[in-house]
């Protein structure tokens, strides 16, 4: 957003933002107006998209060019860049690149005009909008800005563009095209929402402002996140409970509920229903504000062992074996086809029993396919020896880079599929989220890391109720524990499995 002449000039921004959180679209407009400043944030990782997305756009207007289409492009930094893209849309250009399009108090930048058959202002031709993009799927926010550059361009030159346009990498510049007609009644609506949202009163501040930052997808790229990550922790807001949603927050604030503390300080069990949802996920919330609550006034987060549940949690880890491997991947999502990993990290016991770091690293596709291979063979060559190995890690991405790096270098095809079928991967992530609560903010490994000390008591009654559960599960079947197949216990001795795979984490960081 933008002020000219005391009043707001919009664009495709605002519109997703407005989608992503009214929070920050209010932040946008308080920043536009001079009342705040928008907070800095060095981070490496959005400029090297911003490269990467200007290379992308090169290439594609490369590719137009050798093809002899004739192409136009816009000063951004020009005198009058909407004058000179209105000129090279009368003057039949092929391609218009950068075009400034404005009408109303709307305006934009579109990567790419196109000249298509079709009757308009300018003669027998018309425009259609073109994105180029990295992600490899279209997001609703990239329809949302080109729903608008089509809008734009239907003013200018009196004809509404047929197709949306989206070029990806990889797909030898060929665009996916989306109607225009389909989007355009949700896109016109939520014009409509930001603009009568605009119309309301500014406020002075962030502090008079009625709107109140709810934890969203976006948070996770916002240049604001911190300065809402202070307010929530001043509020001591009930958003910080790990795992709670909005449909809960919502349903606690008609309780009156909206701090962690009074969440937390609640009688157990509840005394009310929710209208929305079901009681077993908020009493679950519930604990785990107490646990967080507890926390706050203990040298180490507290924890407490779930319910026992067959091939669940804690009940799901398998025997261990001292030819576990504990597998940890690091790469870029962004890079060459669908993401490049660039270390393959793992520990396991060497022929001493010692511990071992061993780690792979690829800065080529031949090295990649040589580390992807390398592992696969170790851990066959492993199981060769004791069928009862396993490979664990931590969140489900180890898994589905292997079938990535399988199909992308069609190789051990087969032997993956062994692996996956006889489930030889292990997901702590899941052991951890259905086995434990514990009084910390996420179950992010990082987060988890003060538990790492109180392991062997969790090892020990973890062991004491999976054993006591199976003990009542072979008695209600009239049974004995010894007459039937042994039960799956916690594991013993190293560093355990519930978090055994931070200290590869800490080592693929160094």
């Amino acid at each position: 957003m933008q002020v000219k002449n005391d009043q707001p000039l919009l664009f495709a921004t605002d519109l997703t933002d407005f989608l992503a959180c009214r929070h920050l679209s209010l932040l946008g407009r308080l920043t536009a107006y001079g009342l705040i400043n928008r907070p800095f944030t060095d981070d490496p990782m959005l400029e090297v998209l911003r490269q990467r997305g200007l290379e992308h756009e090169g290439q594609y207007v490369a590719a137009l060019r050798q093809s002899g289409k004739s192409v136009i492009e816009i000063d951004k930094d020009g005198p009058a860049p909407s004058t000179q893209t209105l000129s090279a849309l009368r003057s039949g250009a092929d391609v218009v690149v950068q075009a400034r399009l404005e009408h109303g108090q709307w305006a934009g930048w579109a990567d790419v005009l196109l000249r298509v058959p079709g009757q308009s202002s300018f003669g027998p031709w018309r425009y259609e909008p073109v994105e180029t993009k990295l992600a490899t799927e279209t997001r609703g926010a990239t329809l949302l800005q080109l729903c608008l550059y089509a809008e734009l361009l239907g003013e200018i030159q009196g004809a509404a563009p047929e197709w949306l346009k989206v070029v990806k990498p990889d797909t030898n510049f060929t665009a996916e095209q989306h109607r225009f007609a389909e989007f355009r009644a949700y896109f016109r609506l939520v014009r409509h929402n930001l603009e009568h949202t605009l119309a309301q009163p500014l406020p002075e501040s962030v502090v008079h402002a009625v709107t109140y930052p709810e934890p969203v997808a976006h948070c996770d790229t916002c240049n604001w996140h911190s300065q809402c990550r202070q307010r929530w922790i001043a509020d001591d807001s009930v958003c910080m409970v790990a795992g709670i949603q909005k449909t809960q927050r919502k349903e606690l604030a008609d309780w009156g509920v909206t701090k962690l503390e009074q969440f937390a300080n609640m009688v157990a069990p509840l005394a009310r229903k929710p209208r929305r949802g079901s009681v077993s996920t908020l009493e679950r919330l519930h604990k785990q504000a107490r646990l967080q609550l507890a926390a706050r006034s203990a040298d180490k987060p507290p924890y407490e062992l779930l319910r026992i549940e067959p091939e669940q949690g804690l009940a799901a880890l398998p025997q261990p074996s001292p030819l576990d491997i504990f597998l940890d991947l690091e790469g870029d999502r962004l890079a060459e086809k669908g993401g490049f990993d660039c270390l393959f990290g793992y520990a396991l016991r060497d022929e001493s029993g010692e511990h071992r770091y061993e780690a792979l690293w690829a800065l080529s596709g031949e090295e990649e396919r040589a580390a992807f291979e390398r592992l696969i063979d170790l851990v066959l060559e492993r199981r060769a020896h004791d069928p009862g190995m396993h490979v664990y890690h931590y969140a489900p991405y180890e898994p589905t880079a292997m079938k990535r790096l399988m199909g992308r270098y069609a190789t051990r095809a087969d032997e993956l599929d062994i692996l996956l079928r006889e489930k030889v991967f292990v997901d702590l992530y899941s052991v951890v989220r259905r086995g434990l609560q514990a009084g910390v903010e996420s179950y992010s490994i990082k987060k988890l890391e003060p538990l790492k000390g109180q392991l062997g008591q969790i090892r020990a009654v973890a062991n004491a109720l999976i054993v006591r559960a199976a003990d009542r599960s072979h008695a209600r079947a009239g049974s004995t524990l010894g007459s039937g197949a042994a039960p799956r216990v916690a594991p013993t001795g190293g560093e355990g499995r519930v978090v055994g795979v931070l200290p590869l984490k800490r080592h693929a960081s160094r």
